[in-house]
């Protein structure tokens, strides 16, 4: 296998390793009914970037909102609306309080990143684990080799 062919195989590994890792976040946001507007799961944005030296840089982003949902935090109230505004009561009493139930942490992300990572660790080992089989195999002679203890 050639580093041309090499490089190629390992752009083709990450783009479907982050079509799946997208697929599995947004099956997890399913499973735990974060889907108030479906804009954290259409937010995601997935990009390899390749450089001179062959290494591959992934990137995967989405809405900071995703943060905020995975740990069950943040205000429940737009950008701007403060005491005394409209929506103010709308959405809190008189003491500042949430009038809906409470906030409650959605961990969507940190097991199955790290599930994704380390999946992706034995993809890429097992992929330059071939290539070193195959150098071994194409430098050994085309004879019987014997040895003698």
């Amino acid at each position: 296998m050639t580093e041309e062919q090499l490089n190629q195989a390992q752009l083709k590994l990450a783009e479907q390793w982050l079509d799946i890792t997208v697929t599995n976040f947004i099956e997890n946001m399913r499973k735990l009914r974060i889907k108030n507007t479906g804009a954290l799961m259409a937010s995601f944005k997935k990009q390899v970037i390749g450089s001179a030296s062959g290494r591959l840089q992934l990137q995967l982003s989405y809405a900071l909102y995703g943060k905020f949902v995975d740990m069950g935090v943040g205000r429940g109230m737009g950008a701007g609306v403060r005491r005394g505004d409209d929506g103010y009561e709308r959405i809190r009493n008189t003491r500042g309080q949430l009038k809906r139930r409470q906030r409650k942490a959605k961990p969507w992300y940190p097991k199955a990143i790290g599930y994704q990572t380390k999946r992706l660790a034995e993809l890429m080992s097992e992929l330059h684990g071939t290539l070193l089989i195959s150098a071994v195999s194409d430098a050994l002679p085309a004879q019987d080799v014997t040895l003698n203890f």
